[in-house]
């Protein structure tokens, strides 16, 4: 089939590239002309997990043209993966989009010829019925006739994107018509070979993606509160009874776990756009409004551990960073656990002389966040020496180097996800979920 793919960034280039690997010929489209040259010497910037083996294997069936009107001319089905950056409100902008369907509008007219496009970025609901289809209508164009609107998003992490694409538990198809359905069917039964498909009306498909997210953030949330019970009582530890009550099928395991704040850049905007959502039609939105409440005063939690073991050491303290993306396998810093906490210490909050980081997935060295510098260390061992508090901020088997490092004064290690266990003096350990 004939595909084209409008939008190749982080998550748009390696949906290409999946398309591809089935035999599709993907038509596409980015008007950052630098990532195509990259790809064309089998370089690219994004970190992401087995996108350098698949441009090797499938660049012959990768197509970069340079403008929309090549890859409409092309095809009949169009994938819109652009970005919709958040609003002050918590709302998605359209821009982005409206912008790519201005120019496929004036194509369709000279083409002459029905096309389908599908969005899969996050949209406000409501956006496909009362946004963009009546934007395509005011540009000359009938639809369900000259186009067809679907809504296909994809659950997808950065740093697990091919994994997300090749098991997707869920894979939602929104359309208002049965030519739209058979067409996203016809395209995905040569891909998915289970019966994954949830089929929806275009606005009951935009909440749905809002709505597993949202969900995911709560059971985050909740779990952190259960951590944050656990470490202001003695003898418990939160490690234990998140695992027990993962354990029970009602509510299972899955982001159930000891760790820091939801972050990165689906789950805080996602929940925040379902918050804004529902207020605007009238429904109550406390609980998305709560589970955010809970997630910014993680960062506090952390601070506290940090000015509670500050006591061991004279003056001003230096801080190390296991850590400053969000999480593994993605150079994604804002909006991390690390930049929320590199953000907010203070003179007022902690003494802090130095803040050093680790992070293997991050090229740059030096420089700020908030009104604080961050220095670069390259390797552990470094980091170690130069700090006094260590901080584990997200899961990653790079970390567990730590245990190879004997430092030879006394370092705290505050341990966010539990990740390592059994390290000796002159080390103290420990961890959220259980008391200092």
């Amino acid at each position: 089939m004939n595909i084209s793919v409008v939008g190749l960034g982080k998550l748009g280039l390696p949906f290409a590239f999946f398309l591809a690997s089935f035999n599709n010929r993907v038509f596409a489209f980015d008007i950052n002309k630098n990532i195509s040259k990259q790809v064309n010497h089998k370089k690219s910037t994004f970190v992401e997990p087995e996108l350098k083996i698949y441009i090797k294997k499938y660049k012959k069936n990768v197509f970069f043209k340079n403008s929309i009107d090549e890859v409409i001319d092309e095809t009949d089905i169009t994938f819109l993966v652009l970005p919709t950056p958040s609003m002050k409100n918590g709302s998605f902008s359209n821009e982005y989009i409206l912008k790519v369907l201005m120019k496929i509008a004036k194509k369709i007219k000279t083409k002459k010829k029905k096309h389908f496009i599908n969005i899969t970025s996050t949209v406000n609901p409501s956006s496909c019925v009362k946004v963009f289809i009546p934007f395509m209508e005011r540009n000359g164009l009938v639809n369900k006739k000259d186009f067809f609107i679907i809504y296909n998003p994809h659950f997808i992490a950065q740093g697990t994107t091919f994994n997300n694409l090749k098991k997707p538990d869920i894979l939602l198809i929104g359309t208002d018509n049965k030519k739209s359905e058979k067409k996203m069917l016809n395209l995905y039964k040569n891909i998915y070979k289970k019966n994954i498909y949830k089929l929806l009306n275009l606005t009951e498909a935009e909440i749905t993606k809002l709505s597993v997210n949202s969900y995911i953030t709560n059971k985050i949330s909740f779990a952190n509160y259960i951590s944050e019970i656990s470490e202001n009582l003695k003898d418990v530890n939160g490690v234990k009874i998140l695992d027990a009550i993962g354990n029970d099928r009602r509510i299972g395991g899955s982001y159930f776990k000891l760790g820091t704040k939801f972050s990165g850049p689906c789950f805080p905007r996602d929940n925040k756009s379902l918050s804004f959502f529902s207020k605007k039609i009238g429904v109550n939105n406390y609980l998305p409004e709560s589970v955010d409440k809970v997630n910014k005063k993680q960062t506090e939690r952390i601070i506290k551990k940090i000015k509670f073991f500050s006591k061991n050491f004279k003056g001003k303290i230096s801080i190390g960073l296991l850590g400053i993306t969000y999480k593994s396998n993605t150079n994604v810093i804002l909006d991390s656990q690390s930049y929320d906490l590199i953000k907010k210490i203070n003179s007022k909050v902690l003494k802090v002389k130095k803040i050093n980081y680790y992070d293997n997935y991050v090229k740059r060295k030096n420089y700020l966040i908030g009104n604080n510098k961050i220095n670069y260390t390259n390797n552990i061992k470094i980091l170690v020496k130069k700090s006094d508090i260590i901080l584990i901020m997200y899961k990653d088997k790079e970390f567990f180097k730590l245990k190879n490092v004997i430092p030879k004064k006394k370092k705290i290690v505050i341990d966010c996800w539990n990740l390592i266990k059994n390290l000796k003096k002159p080390y103290i350990y420990s961890q959220l979920g259980k008391i200092n």
